[in-house]
């Protein structure tokens, strides 16, 4: 520490009694004065200024090394405030009362001025003791090297001075006046370093912010740099909402956060209790130990093995909670404030920035939960007209009408399978409801009748040929022809009764479902030409026949695309689009619907004819009132106006 320019108030008297140890003063005061000190001294207060964490530490050690040197009766400090006048006097020693103020204050008051008037260091020996004096010294501090020198506070000792040079004792409190000034400004420039680096590092910060796409990737670029940056062990960050509940959102060096976990858990509980306080906690803290937001913090470091903890709220600039962040560190660091107060300005700094991140982000669903709760916080007209705004603004957005329909399945075609001539029916092979391929053998039909008729027409066809022989033997033309003309018939007879035969058996000429035509108790039955036997449909396609109100026909045409749902399968959805819509109505439950149709493909032979269910048919957009209203306003209109 280098010695100090003081400036002396020679109107004083000064006295310097020969001491054996110090020499004689000189004609110069300043050289004088440093005669009288040695290294040690100055060492004392560089090594005061150095270690003093507070100003109380620094008045304190300053106090004892004055105490050391002089025979120091009391110190104080008086102020000075915004307003240019002295508040009361702050006692540096360690005296527990200080009974020579009443004594003193008057003189004070007089030395503070002249010395706030000079800027000189004075003393003056107290009227009612000639051998104790007070000797006043300036505390400046100089904003910048041009600017002008301002007294923040004036340092005041008072001592027995027979042992004492009075120019020594103002040098000796100058001395402690100047430590104390550069105490000021050792921590003015600490003050402007972290400043600097706040913003510098925040800077940093927030550019890497701007390169998310995602809050949640915003969240976790935040929670590693703030580890980077603080050193932490563990940072993790957890966002509020407008009721400042908490929902844990990233922890650093971790990908995949496991919400049951009893370490996150943890993390979880402490955040929320700070989200409800709404200001800093941490672990441990002497003055709150047992509290609940103590406790919460304690069972995170037990679970995460970490010896400390901090809690701090990050809060936008209209003093809204936006989230909070929680650092594990080691105890030394907590216990140090410049750590503390660099962590929680770099929360604040970026919290802002977070805040536009998540917002830019913000889901329709998210503005409307803002929206409404802004409105219960409001009066009840502004709740009322902002709720008559946000129904009149969702009614205005605009749906596809749907039109809601009953539906049928139905087959594509249906063949009829008819008995081929009159028989007997003999067997019959498949029942209602079974799925049939093509060329399947479906019944057999009884053909002895026939053999029998087919035997007696070749023998009625042979005696026709031998007369025919006979009378063209006989020369007889008339009878030759009339014999051929039998053998022609019984022959037709004969091939007719053949092709009969070949159709004993009843095959499908298609592959599909068999309808109706349960004929097993018929078996042995006559069967009449022409008689329907069976029913069969196809099952590559389906026709789904949708009944449409005669009230909703004007808003669909062909083309519409349509959802089905099947009471068979209620947890599945076909989708297809309307081929044809009748011309006529039909009456369908004492209701007048126009039936329209739509092709369905079965490829995996899941639907069946007969089939029931409902069906929604998307025609256009129109405003949500529109949809919700419009049948009842038609009705009105329907009734009331001609």
């Amino acid at each position: 520490m280098n010695p100090p320019i003081l400036k002396f108030d020679i109107a004083t008297p000064l006295q310097a009694p020969d001491r054996p140890d110090r020499p004689r003063p000189h004609n110069d005061p300043l050289e004088t004065v440093y005669s009288f000190s040695d290294q040690r001294l100055m060492q004392h207060f560089g090594v005061a200024i150095a270690n003093s964490n507070s100003i109380d530490q620094l008045h304190s050690n300053i106090s004892h090394i004055i105490k050391r040197q002089t025979d120091c009766l009391c110190i104080w400090n008086v102020q000075k405030n915004d307003v240019g006048e002295f508040d009361n006097p702050q006692l540096l020693s360690d005296a527990e009362d200080d009974p020579l103020w009443p004594i003193v204050e008057t003189q004070v008051q007089e030395m503070l001025q002249r010395v706030d008037r000079t800027n000189h260091i004075c003393s003056s020996p107290i009227q009612t003791s000639p051998h104790t004096t007070l000797v006043a010294a300036p505390i400046s501090k100089r904003i910048d090297k041009k600017s002008n020198i301002e007294i923040e506070s004036i340092l005041i000792g008072c001592f027995t001075s027979k042992t004492e040079s009075i120019l020594r004792l103002q040098w000796l409190t100058g001395i402690a006046s100047e430590a104390i000034s550069r105490w000021h400004q050792k921590q003015t420039l600490v003050h402007e370093e972290n400043k600097s680096r706040y913003l510098s590092d925040s800077i940093g910060l927030i550019h890497s912010l701007d390169q998310t796409q995602s809050v949640s990737e915003a969240i976790v670029i935040l929670t590693n740099h703030l580890r980077r940056l603080c050193d932490a062990e563990q940072v993790s960050v957890c966002l509020t909402d407008a009721r400042n509940s908490a929902s844990l959102q990233a922890v650093s060096d971790v990908e995949q956060i496991d919400f049951n976990a009893d370490s996150n858990k943890s993390i979880l509980h402490a955040c929320q209790q700070t989200a409800q306080q709404n200001n800093e906690i941490c672990y441990p803290d002497d003055g709150k130990t047992g509290s609940i937001e103590q406790l919460s913090l304690q069972k995170y470091c037990q679970a995460n093995g970490t010896d400390a903890c901090i809690c701090i709220p990050m809060m936008t600039k209209d003093d809204r909670q936006l989230g909070v962040v929680l650092l594990a560190c080691s105890r030394e660091k907590l216990e140090n404030q410049h750590y503390r107060t660099y962590c929680s300005k770099l929360i604040q700094m970026t919290s802002s920035h977070v805040d536009v991140v998540i917002r830019a982000n913000r889901s329709t669903k998210d503005i409307f939960s803002a929206g409404l709760s802004k409105l219960t916080s409001s009066n009840k007209t502004h709740a009322v007209l902002l709720a008559a705004f946000i129904l009149v603004a969702i009614l205005m957005i605009p749906f596809t009408y749907r039109v809601n329909c009953d539906c049928e399945l139905q087959p594509v075609m249906r063949r009829f399978i008819a008995a081929p001539h009159d028989s007997i029916l003999e067997k019959t092979h498949v029942k209602s409801g079974d799925t049939i391929a093509v060329d399947q053998l479906i019944a057999s039909l009884d053909g002895r009748k026939l053999r029998i008729e087919l035997s007696g027409l070749r023998a009625d066809y042979d005696g026709a040929k031998k007369r025919r022989e006979s009378a063209l033997a006989l020369g007889d033309i008339a009878q030759s022809q009339i014999a051929l003309s039998e053998m022609n018939r019984f022959q037709s007879k004969i091939e007719i009764l053949k092709q009969q035969l070949t159709q004993l058996e009843v095959r499908s000429p298609i592959h599909g479902l068999v309808l109706t035509g349960d004929l097993e108790k018929a078996e042995g039955a006559p069967l009449e030409m022409g008689q329907t036997l069976f029913e069969i449909a196809p099952l590559k396609e389906m026709v789904a026949e949708i009944s449409i109100p005669e009230s909703e026909i004007q808003y669909v045409t062909s083309g519409m695309p349509v959802v089905f749902k099947l009471n068979a399968f209620p947890l599945k959805k076909w989708a297809g689009k309307i081929e044809h819509i009748h011309p006529c109505t039909e009456i369908i439950d004492n209701q007048s619907v126009f039936i329209a149709r739509v092709r369905l493909p079965n490829t995996d032979n899941q639907f069946r004819p007969g089939m029931q269910g409902s069906a929604k048919i998307e025609t256009k957009l129109a405003p949500l009132g529109w949809n919700l209203f419009h049948q009842g306003w038609e009705s009105v209109r329907y009734w009331t106006v001609w």
